[in-house]
């Protein structure tokens, strides 16, 4: 019985799956819940308004004869008071014994009710003249004549006449409503289907885009609504899903060159060693081999770098970093490779970071202007402070970086002087890890021109309010 309960539950679940059934199954159950409840109210409303009016026109005839048999006797009775209306139907006066003495009937069945002494009221319903009798909802008034005879004065409605309505509406509810019902089912499941029809034709756009096809791009309704904005919000995730795609396959291009390079060296070198079966000197491994391997080995840490910044992040270890004592240990580090002459101006700013990766950052701008810094001419390095921000930059002597290059520069791979940065071991990531450094601490890197020729490049970072 359990294995059978849940294999029917599970095929109601799988075919209300689609959304197109939940909307179409949740909208006719609430219209005919909705239906179903406002028929019952109106039913309710006008039976009891039927039986209310009924009682009002009974009672007051029943009172208006009682009024004349009282003043007058039952020979003050005129026809006029014995006529039907819309809730009158039977209009009776019995005596005391039970008989009808007087009666807009041509031929009088008997009593609806019991008699009632002088001024007593009743309304009742179900009255009936005879058992097999048609039933009436009556209203029951005693009086006392002018001889001292006690009668009472019967008024009913047939409650055939009251139902009658009742019945035709009831009829015309449980006729429509089905109707209606079945109608809302299936202008819902069209209209849903129509207004569905943009997301499934998204979904097959989607379906038929493959990892080497991300140009294509899903339709875009000219309806203005959520679905509009869906289709627009899937165009611009396919824009970036292909940017990243280029851009990582330009990277795995661009590494795997790079990777090559120094190995295409070392293993040339150890191949013609294994040839000639002679070792190789130490000139060579010095000169050669050492310098290759180092780069080598500093482009497989960049890479990984950068590979786990795309990942999760730079990772920083924040604390209160002096950025004098910083630039100022680069500036005695460049000043012991006795290369160039370092002019600093260095103003004292704390921020909060990560001292050893703002140190790298720092290094890496500093390699890259003592690379394209004139031989024994000195470049600047510079920090600027105010209550918000600090600026450190650093401008060399050099060639300079035309306009349309400033932006590249911070891409990976990017070397503005092929030749001449393959000589001095860089890789065109230098810069790119600065830009991923300087970002993770809310700052941005800026590319100028320097004021006496060259480039000025550095980076802004911003100061906490406590710094001061």
């Amino acid at each position: 019985m359990h294995s059978s309960l849940t294999a029917w539950t599970g095929r109601i679940r799988r075919r209300l799956r689609p959304v197109r059934t939940r909307l179409t199954v949740l909208a006719t159950l609430l219209v005919a819940l909705t239906l179903t409840v406002a028929a019952g109210a109106v039913l309710y409303a006008l039976y009891q308004s039927s039986r209310q009016s009924a009682d009002v026109a009974t009672t007051a005839r029943a009172r208006q004869i009682a009024a004349v048999v009282e003043s007058k006797g039952l020979a003050g009775l005129d026809e006029s008071l014995l006529t039907d209306s819309r809730y009158v139907d039977i209009i009776q006066v019995v005596d005391d014994a039970g008989h009808v003495v007087f009666s807009g009937e041509r031929y009088p069945a008997g009593p609806l009710g019991s008699g009632l002494r002088p001024g007593e009221e009743r309304r009742e319903s179900g009255l009936q003249t005879t058992p097999d009798g048609p039933a009436y909802r009556g209203a029951l008034v005693g009086a006392l004549a002018p001889g001292g005879e006690v009668v009472t004065v019967e008024v009913g409605a047939a409650e055939s006449r009251l139902d009658s309505l009742f019945r035709f509406v009831a009829v015309l509810a449980a006729v429509m409503i089905p109707i209606i019902v079945i109608g809302t089912a299936v202008l819902t499941h069209y209209f849903v289907a129509r207004t569905l029809k943009p997301v499934d034709d998204i979904r097959r756009q989607v379906d038929d885009i493959t990892g080497g096809d991300l140009d294509q791009r899903v339709p875009v309704p000219d309806t203005g609504d959520e679905i509009a904005t869906l289709a627009t919000t899937m165009n611009a995730m396919l824009e970036r899903i292909g940017t990243a795609r280029a851009e990582q396959m330009r990277f795995v291009n661009d590494a795997s060159h790079e990777l090559n390079s120094p190995l295409t060296t070392l293993v040339g070198l150890l191949d013609l060693s294994r040839t000639t079966k002679q070792p190789i000197d130490p000139e060579t491994v010095a000169t050669v081999m050492m310098p290759e391997a180092l780069r080598l080995q500093g482009m497989v840490s960049d890479l990984l770098f950068l590979a786990r910044a795309d990942e999760r992040g730079v990772p920083l270890r924040l604390a209160d970093v002096d950025i004098d004592e910083v630039v100022s240990a680069e500036v005695a580090r460049l000043e012991a490779l006795g290369r160039h002459t370092i002019t600093a101006k260095i103003s004292a700013v704390r921020v909060q970071g990560d001292g050893e990766k703002l140190a790298r950052a720092l290094r890496n701008i500093a390699d890259n202007a003592s690379h394209h810094t004139h031989d024994r001419l000195d470049f600047a390095i510079t920090v600027d402070a105010d209550r918000r921000h600090v600026s450190v930059t650093v401008s060399d002597n050099g060639p300079g970086i035309a306009d349309a290059d400033k932006s590249r520069v911070l891409q990976r791979f990017v070397r503005l002087d092929t030749v001449r940065e393959r000589s001095s071991g860089g890789s065109g990531l230098g810069l790119a890890i600065v830009d991923e450094i300087v970002r993770a601490h809310h700052g941005h890197v800026t590319v100028a021109d320097a004021p006496d020729g060259g480039a000025t490049v550095g980076f802004t970072l911003p100061v906490p309010p406590w710094s001061e």
